[in-house]
């Protein structure tokens, strides 16, 4: 398997509220060759669940 060509990386930080449309959106796209990494700097809410 090989490496994916682009990396998203997404720093989260209090954002429960807005972080599944965010996944959500990176996930329709057409283009498929990515990896996603969310970053989770400490949050206080339940965005590290997510």
């Amino acid at each position: 398997m090989e490496k994916p060509i682009i990396s998203i990386i997404i720093p989260v930080y209090n954002v429960q509220n807005y972080l599944p449309r965010c996944v959500d959106s990176i996930l329709a796209q057409s283009f498929k060759d990515f990896e996603l990494i969310l970053v989770d700097d400490g949050s206080t809410d339940a965005s590290r669940f997510i």
